[in-house]
């Protein structure tokens, strides 16, 4: 379960959204108005969205993913409240992630677990049933996703890896004009981020086609509300309190 979450992240932050991340030359990266944005350099378009990026309160991540031959799914809205709901798949399964306040739980199915688990599996899914399992606080990989701040830090953290920016033109996504970006990474290959022209100028897709890690990730429901609930204590099970 831990692998997952972190391969994951690995995909859709620390290696693919590199294209968001760094690239300070020095400008200040002004929000410039339709074409005028689009006209900027590369290394510009990216501090102008890794700005606009890091003001966001709240926003849904969903994409398709492949790391290390495991295909990953997820589809998550999360805050800065702590707050998230959506799913994660894999190996064939998905497991329905909820939290509230900081707390969070998933509820995976059997193929989930089957998938994640290796031998302990088929203990598990008998322990759990269908109820939802609490994830621990110290899990980050899976946390990650339902803390909007720390998914922003990692996603507009500053790589020092050799990393170089150019535009590659414009496109439309779900109708909105978008400057593409293409960062070029020694280690983990070539991603693209497509980047709002109009302003806030959100990055709104992620695309990867090389490197161990590929696939695409979008971003949309930006500072949307969203309602949560946790479940009821007797429909959740700790896992650890039960190991120890």
């Amino acid at each position: 379960m831990a692998r997952i979450g972190l391969a994951v992240v690995g995909l859709g932050v620390a290696a693919a959204l590199t294209a968001c991340g760094g690239g300070d030359d020095g400008s200040d990266g002004a929000s410039g108005g339709g074409g005028d944005f689009a006209d900027q350099s590369a290394d510009e378009i990216v501090k102008g969205a890794k700005s606009d990026m890091a003001d966001l309160d709240a926003v849904k991540v969903a994409g398709s993913l492949s790391s290390s031959g495991q295909d990953i799914t997820l589809d998550i809205q999360a805050n800065a409240d702590g707050d998230c709901t959506g799913s994660i798949g894999v190996g064939g399964g998905s497991a329905e992630l909820l939290g509230v306040g900081g707390q969070t739980w998933m509820k995976p199915d059997e193929a989930f677990w089957k998938a994640s688990a290796g031998d302990s599996a088929d203990q598990i899914i008998s322990l759990v049933g269908g109820k939802w399992v609490v994830i621990p606080g110290d899990e980050d990989s899976l946390n990650t996703f339902c803390d909007v701040d720390e998914l922003l830090d990692q996603l507009l953290k500053d790589e020092d890896s050799g990393s170089t920016y150019s535009k590659n033109g414009t496109d439309e996504v779900d109708g909105d004009e978008v400057v593409k970006i293409d960062n070029e990474d020694k280690e983990e290959g070539t991603s693209t981020g497509y980047v709002l022209v109009d302003d806030p100028h959100y990055l709104v897709k992620i695309e990867k086609t090389e490197g161990d890690d590929t696939g695409s990730v979008t971003f949309s429901e930006f500072d949307e509300e969203f309602e949560v609930e946790a479940p009821a204590d007797e429909d959740v099970i700790d896992l650890d309190k039960l190991s120890s």
